[in-house]
């Protein structure tokens, strides 16, 4: 059967056929990576704005959306490319908790606001609370430590281990530097799987010499993807996100203790703002000392000189 327009499935060269197909689609505002496509706006009022202000902010940001989906949907007719209106989403991200009741639309189709999305595998809440989404990541977790459970008389403990780092801790640490700011009693459910494996592979000292605490993974896993972003090796719009240099600091005494690569923080009013990944990272990485750095830019060298670091930390005596 022919194909009259889009690609073949299955083919390796498919899904670069695609990418240069709607390469021309992703214009400013809209990002996507294969086939997932977001639309993404924003209003920024005064702290002192009133309800109306407000309201005619919000107004004139979900004119903007309808604007860049009309935009995508003359492009898809002008290609050949049909977009399903009832699988697209909309999410608003806010902590106000007044309800905004004017949606986009998307082919005549007005679009119903979720409390949450779902991004290639990863589900953000409205409210920027991650609490569910690390609970269906501990669930799936324990269903393949329970697997590993059955079986685990046919493995020796190295091969346990092996298993678990690529099966089980993999899913616990999916999209983790996002997340890692999560309140404690969310990520108890992880933790307590890693207890749980700790059992499982029966050996102390083969787990206390190889296998490095969640806790710590999560701290070096954010840290080198600052390191990327800080140094822009990312997309430009993750490079923009990292606070600047204080300049205003190199001249005083307290600079002799900070590394050449410290950001200045920005003010922070509300505790979900300092759990954020970008501002807690920040604080974590103005900590560092020089020597982490290398030279010249590699990820895995200081991936492993932060890992040394904070694996020293945590066997010196508190």
């Amino acid at each position: 059967m022919a194909t009259n327009a889009g690609v073949p499935q299955g083919s390796v060269l498919s899904a670069t056929l695609f990418l240069l197909h709607i390469n021309d689609v992703l214009m400013p505002g809209i990002y996507g990576y294969a086939d997932d496509s977001t639309v993404v706006e924003r209003y920024q009022p005064s702290p002192r704005a009133s309800r109306d202000q407000i309201q005619s902010e919000r107004e004139a940001m979900v004119e903007r959306v309808n604007l860049t989906l009309q935009a995508v949907f003359d492009w898809g007719d002008a290609n050949l490319v049909k977009f399903n209106a009832s699988k697209t989403q909309a999410c608003l991200f806010t902590a106000k908790r007044t309800q905004l009741t004017l949606a986009p639309s998307f082919r005549n189709v007005s679009l119903k606001y979720t409390d949450r999305l779902q991004l290639l595998g990863f589900e953000i809440s409205s409210n920027l609370n991650f609490g569910r989404f690390i609970e269906s990541k501990a669930k799936a977790a324990a269903r393949k430590l329970g697997v590993l459970a059955k079986v685990r008389r046919y493995f020796t403990p190295g091969q346990l281990l092996t298993l678990y780092k690529a099966q089980v801790r993999s899913c616990m640490e999916y999209c983790c530097h996002i997340w890692a700011g999560a309140a404690k009693c969310h990520l108890a459910a992880l933790d307590s799987m890693e207890r749980h494996d700790k059992r499982l592979i029966g050996d102390p000292n083969l787990v206390k010499t190889n296998l490095i605490s969640l806790k710590y993974r999560r701290k070096v896993a954010s840290l080198s993807v600052f390191y990327r972003m800080h140094f822009g090796v990312c997309a430009q719009e993750l490079h923009n996100l990292i606070p600047p240099s204080p300049f205003h600091h190199r001249t005083t005494r307290r600079s002799a203790s900070l590394h050449p690569f410290v950001v200045d923080l920005p003010r922070i009013r509300t505790k979900r703002f300092a759990t954020s990944c970008i501002v807690r990272t920040a604080k974590e990485w103005n900590k560092l000392p020089a020597s982490v750095f290398p030279s010249d830019y590699s990820v895995a060298v200081f991936k492993a000189r932060v890992n040394k670091l904070l694996l020293s930390q945590c066997a010196s005596p508190s």
